[in-house]
């Protein structure tokens, strides 16, 4: 394995790991702002004159979008499903001469590509399972 590789392995890893990271700190800002948002109202009432008015409206219709509509987490789990096979497939296509490094482009691809079969299955399974609910609800 050449010293360009393992660059391009570790700076890969490396993006993987400040993404996740920010995605996190998205996540939990958002939440801790939501949070602090309905602490502000002191009663009930204030709450149901929120919901009403149209800004209140649109932010409950930001809660209940995420939840009806599952479309985009399926997409999303197909998307990095076919992404992390493809690298998996192409650490086993890494041609290494220096002896053991075989063995680990080998199981590193093995690993990536199960992980990327994994997000496929629980992308069907979500689409299966919401598919039902849809129909269930329905009827």
């Amino acid at each position: 394995m050449g010293p360009f590789a393992f660059f391009l392995m570790v700076f890969g890893f490396a993006l993987g790991v400040i993404y996740m990271a920010y995605v996190t700190a998205r996540r939990k800002q958002q939440h801790a702002m939501q949070k602090h948002l309905l602490d502000k109202f002191s009663s009930t009432q204030d709450f149901t004159e929120f919901i009403q008015s149209p800004a209140g409206q649109k932010y409950v219709a930001s809660f209940s979008e995420a939840v009806t509509k599952p479309g985009a987490s399926i997409l999303n789990a197909v998307r990095i499903g076919i992404v992390v096979i493809f690298l998996g497939a192409g650490c086993f296509l890494v041609r290494t001469y220096e002896g053991d490094a075989r063995y680990l482009f080998n199981g590193l691809g093995t690993l990536l590509s199960m992980l990327g079969l994994g997000f496929l299955v629980s992308g069907l399974a979500s689409y299966v399972i919401a598919k039902q609910i849809t129909s269930e609800q329905k009827n």
